[in-house]
């Protein structure tokens, strides 16, 4: 990476991935970004992050993670009537 370091820790890391998701959606409805953009940022640039974070886990952390997670996703989808596919 040709950027200056920026380090994080777990707590700002959150908080930071939270707020880019939670802004994401509204700056879309608000016109201020197009789908495109939050494509972009989505495919080219978290997948990045996500790779720094993942090299520090072991491969029991990443899947104990990914369940609880893929859990939190499914029982939200469902309370608001989303069907999430695998």
């Amino acid at each position: 990476m040709e950027n200056e370091q920026v380090e994080l820790n777990s707590q700002e890391l959150f908080l930071g991935l939270a707020m880019v998701l939670h802004s994401t959606a509204g700056n879309i409805e608000d016109e201020k970004m197009t789908y495109e953009d939050a494509r972009e940022i989505y495919i080219k640039v978290l997948p990045d992050i996500a790779r720094m974070i993942l090299q520090e886990h072991s491969e029991e952390e990443m899947i104990d993670a990914a369940k609880k997670m893929g859990g939190l996703l499914s029982e939200i989808a469902k309370a608001k009537g989303v069907e999430i596919t695998s």
